[in-house]
This record gives structure tokens, sequence and C-alpha cells, in this order.
């Protein structure tokens, strides 16, 4: 099964909930990652949004009111393009150090 591996910001208080279910997976005895977790809880969610009567009343307003912190939704924006930079930036110093060792070594 392929796997999509992504850079993602998660709030600190959605991180505590990540890392608590976590720590229950382990002691429950999984073999279990942080990115384990995390699609645990994405299915959970997931599957209650798709249910007939979908989410209650109280878990819209709170997903609704998380969109609308603008304050919030703009520090996840900036820490995923900060790592989008970080890493093109990262890639790209390795392709220039590629060559770098490569022109090194065509020069010996």
């Amino acid at each position: 099964m392929p796997v999509v591996k992504k850079t993602v910001a998660i709030h600190p208080i959605m991180d505590s909930y990540i890392r608590k279910t976590w720590s229950i997976l382990i002691e429950n005895g999984y073999d279990a990652t942080y990115s384990t977790a995390l699609n645990f809880l994405l299915l959970g969610a997931i599957l209650e949004a798709t249910k007939e009567e979908g989410w209650s009343e109280q878990t819209r307003k709170f997903v609704w009111d998380f969109m609308e912190d603008e304050k919030t939704i703009n520090e996840l924006n900036l820490e995923d393009q900060l790592a989008k930079i970080s890493e093109k930036t990262s890639l790209t110093i390795e392709k220039e150090e590629r060559k770098v060792l490569r022109l090194k070594q065509t020069k010996k």
C-alpha cells in the first residue's frame, strides 16, 4: 500500500491528544508511532463525520470555531510554509553538495 508522507503543522492541543492516544495504543500492546496515533484519530473523525447524522452540533461548533480562529490558522499555515522552505532548502543544499562531490571526483 502506498503511503503519503507529509509534513504537517499540528496545533499544540491536538498534539497533546495525539500523544495521549499514542501512549494509550502502546500501553495496549500496539506497535504504534505518532503517525499511527494521528491516523487512528483521523480515521475516527472521518467515520463520525460520514455517519448519516454526521457530527454532533457541539463538534460542528468546535470545528467551525477553530476555522474562524484566524490567529491559530495563520500560525499553522506559517509553520507549514516554513517546513516547506526548510525541506526545499535542504534538498537544494544536498543537490549542490552532490555536484561538488562529483566535480572533486572528476578532477582526481
